[in-house]
């Protein structure tokens, strides 16, 4: 009693629930990066987020180590020493670590130096204020560097009843990724999600300088 059946899928620090197998929209996201505990309690698994606890109740105990495990090592970036699991699910775990590994690693070109997106610019804040002006039509999000240590800064610029509204938000760099810095902080894998997270927020009303992910609206 008190639960709900539903399927759940994991990617990254991202456990999203859904009403079927086969639907698209999930029913809640739940971002593991904010996880403080998951511990196996009374035939279910809790998890503690700050802010949110969350109980999740699996078909047997097998499944739920595997969730407990898949959980840790997303979140953690390194496979628990306490799971009690078969081998094959071991070499699963790996596999997924290994893939995950993967994908959050910047790409980097031939010289081992990470790629950045093509809206990167090399300017100040007052230059970048400048370039979105002089680049209207052409383009209104631009990354560039960071004035607090690892990251970068977002700024962009829109039009409101004629006036110029310009925003400048910070990018921080961490271990698992970037954490754009809101009222609620929003995690990426890499600084390309990071463009698409402010496009997508302004329903494409932000489109970054250079057209490379506008295939992607």
């Amino acid at each position: 009693q008190g639960y709900r059946r539903v399927w759940a899928g994991l990617r990254g620090l991202r456990l999203a629930f859904y009403r079927g197998p086969q639907e698209l929209e999930p029913l809640e996201v739940l971002d593991l990066g904010e996880l403080v505990t998951v511990q196996a309690e009374g035939g279910a698994l809790a998890l503690r987020l700050r802010g949110q606890e969350v109980t999740m109740k699996m078909e047997n105990w097998e499944t739920q180590e595997m969730w407990r495990g898949f959980i840790l090592t997303m979140t953690k970036m390194r496979m628990p020493r306490d799971l009690a699991l078969l081998p094959g699910h071991n070499v699963q775990l790996l596999e997924a670590l290994r893939e995950e590994r993967k994908r959050r690693d910047p790409p980097v070109d031939s010289g081992g130096v990470p790629r950045v997106p093509s809206c990167f610019f090399q300017v100040t804040r007052a230059e970048a204020e400048r370039l979105l002006e002089q680049s209207a039509g052409r383009g209104n999000l631009l990354l560039r560097p960071g004035g607090h240590g690892p990251g970068v800064s977002v700024s962009t610029r829109q039009e409101l009843d004629g006036t110029a509204l310009l925003r400048h938000y910070r990018v921080k760099r961490e271990a698992q990724g970037y954490v754009i810095d809101l009222e609620t902080p929003h995690r990426c894998s890499s600084l390309a999600e990071v463009v698409q997270f402010f496009v997508h927020r302004s329903e494409g009303g932000l489109q970054p300088l250079d057209p490379e992910y506008s295939s992607h609206l």
